[in-house]
């Protein structure tokens, strides 16, 4: 008579085991809620990689701490374009930065139906793909996947390379003012004087158009727009900023007399000069000395500092304005350039402007002898000075009593040079920085006195001989799930034992 054996557990031990793993189940679980609510509120981020930390620049996190209303960012990308991976990633950034700026990914190849939807919403063209859509409450903008990157085509021009490789990437400093644009309500507008020979800002020439420029001012959220004073027309009330970019013609009376009363109404004015204006004087000069600014008839030359050419001077002394304190470790290099300073003696008054040299020459000689002509050729003279030689002057100066202005104080930029902010040089060392300071430093945008530059692009490549490659190929396809096998082999032998 076999034994009846007694059950392991009693049902009241049972019965404690299942409230016992019920209890730690729902502290676990509670556990991970409370971790996760607190991580929600209080989180870290950081990149395991260096080179995939984003640390966004002053001008983007302003901002992006600016925007109250929510903005939507379409991404109209094919995924497998190169770039994709690039603007994805950034914008996700931007949106940890704020959550009112909402990404939505669309892939035109992949998901039909909401590229069709997007289509007739911003009027997109067959043609226009891979490109990203910022949609704010002053409108939309569109940033197009050619402005995205700088391309360095030299290997392919030359031969050396059937490639055409990607040097730098503009992201943030197009996502960064495509947000300003569609979050301003009312735009800055800049104003061209033109009628005196001036650089015409709509041209794309090379050597003396300003359409580059033109379009700086717009990534800084400036429209622009053209302006002629020699009729019945005066400054319009709409002008935040006036760029007279050099003239060779000599103002009339009337033209000073506008531009004169647009300053004292506390206008903004960017003044660029050129060697081809001094045959006769422009009239602007003598303007400018009631601002304490003294244009010189001449040009400056630095032998010492200079390239190929001798045509040229590299200005890299710079003074702490905020406007070149940022360029301190960096340079320009200016083309033919007249002297540009602050105007010596008289008594200053109290409330005389504020007038302080940007840059100068450090070794620079100042040539006052020329040959009549269209074009002048100056002559060194032993009576040249030598030395330090003031090449552009910045100005400021308080509103003038009894007269009624929003503009705030009146603010001049004064350079004695043009052609290095044109089409084929603007992008060469720190000119394109010096014309966003300065533009910004005009219009009163201290905060957006930091650089906002393309970030390069780092390339990475394996180079490997055929035998490399071929030992790489077996140990992927035969050495790692070999190894997998062996070891599940090994297991079953030693169960079986």
């Amino acid at each position: 008579m076999t034994r009846e054996s007694n059950p392991s557990f009693s049902r009241l031990r049972r019965w404690s085991i299942s409230l016992n793993v019920a209890l730690s189940t729902l502290a676990v679980l509670a556990l991970v809620a409370m971790v996760n609510y607190l991580a929600a509120r209080h989180f870290a981020r950081f990149a395991v990689a260096g080179h995939d930390r984003t640390d966004f620049s002053a001008i983007t996190r302003r901002t992006l701490d600016s925007i109250t209303n929510v903005v939507k960012v379409i991404v109209y990308f094919n995924r497998d374009e190169p770039l994709y991976d690039s603007v994805w990633s950034l914008l996700k950034e931007y949106n940890f930065g704020n959550p009112r700026i909402q990404v939505e990914k669309v892939d035109y190849i992949r998901d039909r139906g909401t590229a069709e939807r997007v289509k007739a919403k911003y009027n997109l063209g067959q043609a226009d793909k891979n490109l990203v859509i910022f949609d704010g409450n002053a409108g939309h903008h569109t940033v197009y996947e050619g402005e995205l990157s700088d391309l360095d085509i030299k290997p392919l021009v030359t031969g050396q390379s059937r490639e055409v490789h990607r040097t730098h990437f503009k992201g943030e400093l197009l996502f960064t003012s495509a947000l300003q644009i569609v979050t301003t309500l009312r735009p800055l507008k800049a104003y061209f004087l033109q009628g005196d020979g001036e650089h015409r800002p709509e041209s794309d020439e090379k050597t003396l158009g300003y359409s580059t420029f033109t379009e700086l001012l717009k990534e800084n959220n400036i429209r622009d727009d053209t302006l002629n004073l020699r009729g019945s027309g005066d400054v319009p009330a709409d002008c935040n900023l006036l760029v007279i970019a050099g003239p060779t013609i000599p103002f009339v009376d009337e033209e000073l007399e506008k531009i004169q009363r647009y300053l004292k109404q506390g206008g903004r004015l960017f003044v660029l000069f050129r060697y081809l204006s001094l045959q006769r004087p422009l009239g602007l000069e003598k303007m400018l000395e009631q601002w304490g600014v003294a244009v010189g008839r001449n040009v400056v030359i630095d032998s010492q500092n200079t390239a190929k050419t001798g045509n040229d001077v590299i200005v890299s002394k710079f003074s702490n304005h905020p406007l070149t304190k940022p360029l301190l470790d960096n340079y320009l290099d200016l083309i033919v350039p007249r002297s540009v300073g602050k105007l010596e003696g008289g008594g200053t008054p109290s409330d005389a402007p504020r007038v302080e040299v940007l840059a100068w020459a450090t070794n620079g000689r100042v040539m006052n002898n020329s040959t009549p002509g269209p074009t002048p050729e100056f002559r060194a003279s032993p009576d040249d000075f030598v030395g330090e030689v003031p090449l552009m002057v910045a100005v400021e100066k308080g509103m003038i009593r009894g007269v009624s202005a929003d503009r705030g104080s009146t603010r001049i930029v004064v350079a004695g040079d043009s052609i290095f902010l044109s089409n084929g040089v603007i992008e060469n060392v720190a000119h394109r920085d010096f014309a966003t300071y300065a533009v910004n430093w005009l219009l009163a945008r201290n905060e957006l006195l930091v650089g906002l530059a393309p970030r390069p692009i780092k390339e990475y490549k394996l180079m490997m001989s055929q035998s490399q490659r071929l030992t790489v190929s077996w140990i992927l396809l035969g050495g790692m799930p070999g190894s997998v096998l062996f070891m599940g082999v090994l297991v079953w032998f030693r169960r079986r034992k």
